[in-house]
């Protein structure tokens, strides 16, 4: 892999087709592209499940008639990423009600390069385990994403969300698998993989507040990682918190660009 624009396309690509499987799982109605952006409405009203997904600047009356009014006239939020290396006008995107939330960092890997430390805390090897949250998981998974969204209506949505998750056959939701991290049989931490056609995700981490700083969230990277390497798939891609770039680093990632993240709630 080359770590240039086509490896940051790669990431954008997946996280396009990750917003529109998602949606598409609960609504029918759940994608639409133009030139250039791309735009899934889950159907819910949630900033997390709705995402607008733009690879170039487009002038500001576009984004208003593809994205903003019609998210507005259903009263619901969403999110927008910018990946295009040109930024979009800020004082635009106020105007528009797009508030500026703080910007992800592009990563990418081959998965024949990856090397996860799979040590475990001496303190931590009997008590904490992993597993793939299936149907009778899901509900532990909704949690523990629930309870760090920062809204309670947000939490409410995706509460919702994956409830309806409960009743599609798991064959119908295959390209996307839930992870959670136990300790002492509690759910501590959640993640998932979303495969697209070129290149495996990793989305959504998150440790409880009580459970952080004891390597919990680490210890599921790198369980995700291991998945990854027993897939059949060469590139594996991630949206990172600008401070929190080491680990995945020192597991073989590289920073491959930055992606602009705005939020827009009615």
């Amino acid at each position: 892999m080359k770590y240039s624009l086509s490896a940051k396309n790669l990431v954008c690509r997946n996280l396009e087709t990750y917003a529109s499987y998602k949606a598409g799982l609960i609504s029918p109605d759940h994608t639409r592209e133009i030139t250039g952006i791309v735009r899934s409405d889950s159907g819910l009203l949630s900033d997390r499940l709705n995402q607008v997904v733009s690879n170039t600047v487009m002038p500001p009356r576009i984004l208003q008639r593809f994205a903003v009014d019609y998210f507005a006239e259903r009263h619901s939020p969403f999110t927008l990423w910018h990946s295009a290396t040109k930024p979009l006008d800020e004082r635009a995107l106020v105007q528009l009600g797009l508030h500026r939330e703080p910007s992800q960092v592009a990563m990418a890997a081959e998965v024949q390069f990856l090397t996860p430390d799979s040590a475990l805390a001496p303190e931590l090897r009997e008590q904490l385990t992993f597993s793939q949250a299936k149907k009778e998981g899901l509900c532990d998974y909704a949690q523990v994403q629930a309870a760090e969204c920062g809204s309670t209506r947000e939490a409410a949505q995706l509460k919702k969300f994956y409830g309806a998750l409960v009743d599609i056959p798991e064959q119908r939701r295959a390209r996307l698998r839930f992870f959670l991290a136990r300790l002492d049989g509690c759910a501590a931490a959640a993640g998932c993989l979303f495969a697209s056609a070129d290149a495996l995700g990793l989305y959504d981490l998150v440790t409880l507040e009580d459970y952080r700083g004891r390597g919990i969230g680490r210890a599921l990277f790198c369980h995700l990682l291991e998945q990854a390497q027993a897939s059949h798939h060469r590139s594996l891609v991630a949206l990172v918190p600008a401070d929190r770039q080491q680990l995945p680093l020192d597991c073989g990632f590289f920073a491959v660009g930055e992606v602009a993240c705005y939020l827009y709630r009615p």
